[in-house]
């Protein structure tokens, strides 16, 4: 029996190391989604990706800060640029905001809150400005036109919140517009 022993014990070395050295077998999990945005354009100019889906923050302003109708936070600059702009045929842009507006007010963006759980504050809006002046958002008429320069451009808005009433109730500020581009 001794000599059946020490006869197998290298065979089952053998077979260990052999499968030690066996490289793991390749797995495969589902890791996610990557999705491709964008278009291709026949314009003067190309929307910089930067200012395509862009988010302003406004901040945070005490509710005492507004004592009557019309009274304004502080302006905060944003502005959208076009690059890779030709001027040979068009040599200006408009951009048109279109968002929910408050009832009555075609310069005043509605808020929508923030998330469900937030309440949504009352009593004020937020409006964008060009050159210190309101602009239209309900989409019915561009804000002034801006004169094109080869390459790129940046057309500068600000935006703030107005009090639409007497009284503003404390919540969540945010509201959204989507813009278009008309090149004269």
């Amino acid at each position: 029996m001794k000599k059946f022993t020490v006869a197998i014990l290298p065979l089952v070395m053998a077979a260990g190391f052999a499968n030690a050295a066996e490289p793991a077998i390749p797995q495969t999990v589902a890791g996610g989604t990557v999705n491709f945005t964008g278009s291709i354009v026949n314009t003067p100019c190309a929307v910089d990706v930067d200012s395509t889906n862009q988010t302003v923050t406004l901040g945070q302003y005490r509710q005492s800060s507004f004592k009557q109708t019309g009274d304004t936070s502080a302006p905060v600059n944003f502005s959208i640029g076009l690059v890779d702009c030709s001027v040979d045929v068009y040599k200006s842009a408009a951009i048109t905001f279109k968002g929910q507006t408050m009832d009555g007010k075609q310069d005043v963006l509605a808020l929508n809150g923030g998330s469900a759980s937030e309440q949504t504050a009352e009593g004020v809006g937020i409006q964008i400005l060009q050159n210190s002046t309101p602009v239209a958002v309900d989409g019915s008429t561009p804000a002034g036109t801006t004169a094109l320069l080869e390459g790129a451009n940046n057309i500068a808005f600000q935006a703030r919140y107005i009090s639409t009433a007497e009284t503003v109730s404390a919540g969540a500020a945010d509201s959204m517009a989507e813009f278009t581009i008309t090149y004269q």
